[in-house]
């Protein structure tokens, strides 16, 4: 982002964060400021997130083998990562029996899975986005990845589907080894595409979550 004289391109750099954190910001804004419940979850995520990331350098730092083979790191980093999202899964449904146990109006508790794990994901995203940011393309990618994840594996939990869950970690890991070939020169033509390949999958997987999740409501109406 720096011109030829070490000078900032700034016009550049602020290109790059609004393209990697606009869509995000705008997701937050519009749908998880909205409720203060939302509002936690979303910084419980990032929390989450946070401790994973800690979890992973840890274990990083204590076994030497891990310290230098990136190739080993990022698949114990990718399945860290998951046993927290499914903590996290864990820690939001006991807190969701908690209050329906001490409460009997529903107006206390206006949560559903899918707004839910929508502001978990922002959570994720936000988090993830902030401490590895690397270009907008990318940051874009990842962010859209981590929402979508989260709403993929919410589903996937509570139905208990091998399926989803499975692929929520192929995905994860598939994209996060694509990060591997950012070692070599111009690898960043072959992550990023991967990385919009896998934001596209489960942007559709997250689609027919929500019109699913719809259309139940609707009927049950």
């Amino acid at each position: 982002m720096a011109l030829h004289d070490g000078l900032v391109n700034w016009p550049l750099f602020f290109g790059c964060i609004l393209l990697g954190f606009g869509p995000l910001a705008c997701l937050f804004f519009i749908v998880v400021a909205k409720r203060a419940q939302l509002v936690i979850i979303a910084l419980s995520g990032a929390f989450v997130w946070l401790v994973a990331i800690l979890v992973t350098a840890s274990l990083w730092h204590t076994i030497p083998p891990f310290q230098t083979s990136l190739s080993a790191t990022i698949p114990l980093a990718v399945i860290v990562h998951e046993l927290f999202r499914l903590l996290f899964f864990y820690l939001y449904t006991h807190t969701e029996l908690a209050v329906k146990r001490v409460t009997t109006s529903s107006h206390q508790l206006p949560l559903n899975d899918i707004t839910s794990s929508l502001a978990g994901g922002v959570g994720f995203a936000l988090m993830h986005s902030l401490l590895m940011f690397g270009t907008g393309l990318s940051t874009l990618a990842l962010t859209i990845i981590d929402v979508a994840l989260m709403i993929i594996a919410f589903d996937g939990y509570r139905n208990r589907s091998v399926l989803s869950i499975g692929a929520v970690f192929g995905i994860h890991m598939g994209v996060a080894l694509s990060a591997l070939a950012n070692l070599n020169t111009n690898g960043c033509f072959i992550s990023i595409p991967v990385h919009y390949a896998g934001a596209v999958l489960v942007c559709m997987g997250a689609t027919t979550i929500v019109y699913r999740s719809k259309r139940f409501a609707v009927d049950g109406k």
